[in-house]
């Protein structure tokens, strides 16, 4: 399984569990996150498989649920470098 970009912990059961968890984590240099509120980026930097496994159960087990209304602004970037070329102009 891979990680989505953005989590809320709205609706955690054990915030303080989990954001442990992530501090420690972060300071193994294996993932990077940012706290903004209830809604968490993270970034995986050096997860092993059975790690990755390991914190999305614990997301699970804990109700901690992908916030998918938030877009990485990367993403935003990555639409522009598609050009629509017009099929009646010669390059």
């Amino acid at each position: 399984m891979a990680l989505f970009n953005y989590y809320s912990l709205d609706e955690c059961t054990d915030k303080k569990g989990i954001v442990k968890k992530l501090k420690e984590l972060k300071k193994e240099g294996k993932i990077e996150f940012d706290l903004d509120g209830d809604v968490f980026k993270i970034v995986d930097i050096d997860l092993e498989e059975e790690e990755v496994d390991e914190l999305i159960e614990s997301f699970d087990e804990n109700d901690v649920f992908p916030y998918l209304e938030r877009e990485d602004e990367s993403d935003d970037e990555d639409d522009d470098m598609y050009y629509d070329y017009d099929d009646d102009n010669d390059y």
